[in-house]
């Protein structure tokens, strides 16, 4: 088969995008790592970190498989690297469910404004993606609880650390938003997976 110049140069482009994805999807991966071990905020109920936020961030930035992946198995090896193997399993499949209950949102809404259907926001965020997050927060409190409770054996020690990472996700997902909103203004923002501005 002889390959057209075009054949050509759109082989080299999906290549180029392919590449780009996989360099994002490796630097999302690592800002995760680096977010859960590094970034701690000391509060009443020890520290919590900033890893969630760039979990929800890779799942605005990113497609699912990739999203998934730098969310799951950045933050599973953040548990690796601090000594806590033990729960890197459960991590790495609460934050992969965390990425797609959000982005099943995201699609919905993405989907229901390609039909011209505008969503409805709260300063510039639709309803149903703050939901999304309100949703994301709930999952990963109660799933961490139950992984607690397999891990220990105790199904009541683990209620103490409920508010812990309820407020840990919350602030998560502030962080997502935040971040997401000041980069959507950059020339990044063309690229994300979902595009808050063109709601």
């Amino acid at each position: 088969m002889i390959e057209t110049k075009n054949q050509t140069s759109t082989g080299r482009a999906d290549r180029s995008d392919k590449t780009l994805m996989l360099v994002i999807t490796a630097m999302m991966t690592a800002m995760v790592m680096i977010a859960t071990t590094f970034f701690k905020i000391p509060n009443a109920m020890g520290y919590i970190h900033l890893g969630d936020g760039f979990v929800l961030l890779a799942a605005i930035i990113l497609p699912k498989r990739y999203a998934c992946f730098a969310g799951g198995v950045g933050a599973g090896l953040a548990d690796i690297y601090g000594g806590y193997a033990v729960w890197a399993p459960w991590t790495l499949v609460i934050k992969i469910v965390m990425v797609l209950i959000v982005q099943l949102f995201f699609d919905v809404i993405i989907k229901r404004a390609s039909s011209g259907n505008h969503a409805a926001k709260l300063v510039g965020i639709p309803f149903a993606e703050l939901f999304a997050y309100v949703l994301a927060v709930i999952w990963t409190a109660a799933a961490y609880y139950v992984a607690q409770g397999f891990i220990y054996g105790n199904w009541t020690a683990p209620v103490a650390d409920v508010p812990g990472n309820l407020l840990q996700a919350s602030v998560g997902a502030a962080v997502a938003i935040t971040v997401s909103i000041a980069l959507g203004k950059t020339a990044l923002g063309k690229n994300f997976y979902y595009k808050r501005a063109t709601l």
